[in-house]
């Protein structure tokens, strides 16, 4: 569920913000190194296929270095997937707790077999809890920022983000089931028509 987003360089407010977590250059710079190297791995095979030591030799680092940056690959792709939300799905002005999603189902379309690739197969149930714990996260954050706004209680969102997240999910899967998948926009729309009592 990659793809060309995690081929893409930083942007520079998130290059600002690698720095304040990591403060060594050369740790940032490996990093980088390692997410260029499985990107480009998903790219070309099916997530179940890829191993640690695959990555590391792409990456041309050694599995000491890698396991000081991510604690296994599962964990490589969860922070990969949390870039690509925070991109990806971007708040709705003027519908507070509603979430933009058409960047991540326009990204889904144009990489249909790398997300067939994480949402089928072997390692199914691992990927698509990740996939899904990362959309929730995001949902999450954007729905405590919308109610801060609006001076709402932002401390309990009970299912709600869990339930967006889902929601998302399931309309993942739903386009990659079809050939000719319906467009981001009308993802969008159906999205918003199955989420918007849950966060109003």
């Amino acid at each position: 569920m990659v793809g060309a987003a995690l081929a893409q360089k930083p942007s520079a407010r998130q290059r600002s913000q690698a720095v304040l977590e990591v403060s060594d250059p050369r740790a940032e710079r490996t990093r980088e190194q390692i997410s260029a190297a499985f990107a480009q791995m998903v790219m070309r095979r099916a997530y179940a296929q890829i191993r640690v030591s695959d990555i590391t030799r792409k990456a041309h680092v050694g599995r000491a270095t890698f396991y000081a940056h991510f604690a296994s690959k599962d964990a490589l792709l969860a922070a990969e997937l949390r870039r690509i939300t925070q991109q990806m799905i971007r708040p709705m002005h003027g519908q507070a707790g509603l979430a933009d999603c058409t960047g991540l189902f326009a990204h889904l379309l144009h990489a249909r077999d790398i997300y067939r690739s994480l949402m089928g197969g072997a390692s199914r149930v691992v990927t698509e809890r990740i996939v899904q714990d990362a959309i929730e996260e995001r949902m999450a954050e954007l729905l405590r920022q919308a109610r801060a706004k609006a001076g709402v209680d932002a401390d309990d969102l009970g299912f709600v983000p869990r339930f967006v997240a889902s929601t998302v999910l399931a309309l993942m899967a739903w386009a990659l089931e079809h050939q000719i998948a319906p467009s981001p926009a009308v993802l969008q729309a159906q999205f918003q028509r199955l989420v918007e009592p849950a966060c109003a």
